[in-house]
């Protein structure tokens, strides 16, 4: 693996100096010792295939997941209503409909300018994903769609996208505790949810046996306390400022 850094932002007064992190992999390395290093894949800009950023990310040790209170909660209302094929990447069918349907949420989602199609693209051919996740109704209609990375000891939900009728549930936690659950089934050790922020994406600390990288180690503890004191005190720490890598490497 080959890693390096990029200088974001200083505080001379406190000697405070921040960098991002990435990585590469290389020639007989695996998805797994990378995502181990606490790396997640960086899809922001057209430059970033191959490149990993290292960031708080999360991780479920599989054979300890068992379903919480919370999470049986969401599970009763989406459990026997969809259910869910995995389709190896290679054999799955890019569509024109494919495309729109993820087009759609986003522009939903999070407005019409983060996911153009070509990021759309750049994820499909970055080179790790392994699965389609597809999610359908009683009658066969396609409700939702993931992108998974995963090999033999763990998976990675990269990205989700779902239909308008979904918006406001809590359909994204379901997919997250149903991919857990498939991953388990297989015998995967481990599954990376992505990111755990606060804002939208700390609703992931109400998930189980969940583990957290700290920027040197995977840290644990009961009911995620230290890691809701975290992210609930994430905008304190806000930075609106590009690293050297993304200021020289156009962004989508």
């Amino acid at each position: 693996m080959r890693f390096f850094s990029s200088e974001l932002a200083h505080d001379y007064g406190t000697y405070t100096f921040g960098y991002c992190n990435y990585g590469q992999l290389e020639d007989g390395d695996t998805l797994a010792d990378m995502y181990e290093r606490g790396y997640l894949p960086y899809s922001g800009s057209p430059a970033s295939k191959g490149l990993f950023y290292m960031a708080r990310g999360g991780r479920i040790l599989l054979p300890e997941f068992e379903l919480n209170s919370e999470c049986r909660r969401v599970a009763k209302k989406f459990d026997g209503k969809l259910s869910r094929k995995s389709i190896p990447l290679a054999d799955f069918k890019v569509t024109e409909e494919f495309i729109r349907f993820w087009l759609e949420y986003f522009r939903r989602a999070h407005g019409p300018s983060v996911v153009p199609r070509e990021r759309l693209m750049h994820w499909l051919n970055f080179g790790i994903i392994s699965h389609i996740g597809v999610y359908s109704d009683e009658s066969g209609k396609t409700m939702a769609h993931t992108l998974e990375v995963s090999d033999a000891t763990m998976t990675h939900d990269w990205y989700q996208s779902w239909s308008p009728e979904y918006d406001k549930s809590s359909l994204g936690m379901w997919l997250l505790i149903d991919i857990a659950r498939a991953a388990k089934e297989r015998g995967a050790k481990y599954y990376y949810p992505g990111t755990v922020y606060g804002g939208a994406t700390d609703y992931k600390t109400n998930l189980p046996a969940l583990e957290y990288w700290n920027g040197e180690k995977w840290l644990k503890d009961t009911n995620n306390k230290r890691l809701r004191v975290r992210t609930g005190t994430d905008s304190q720490r806000h930075v609106a400022h590009l690293d050297e890598w993304k200021e020289n490497h156009p962004l989508f």
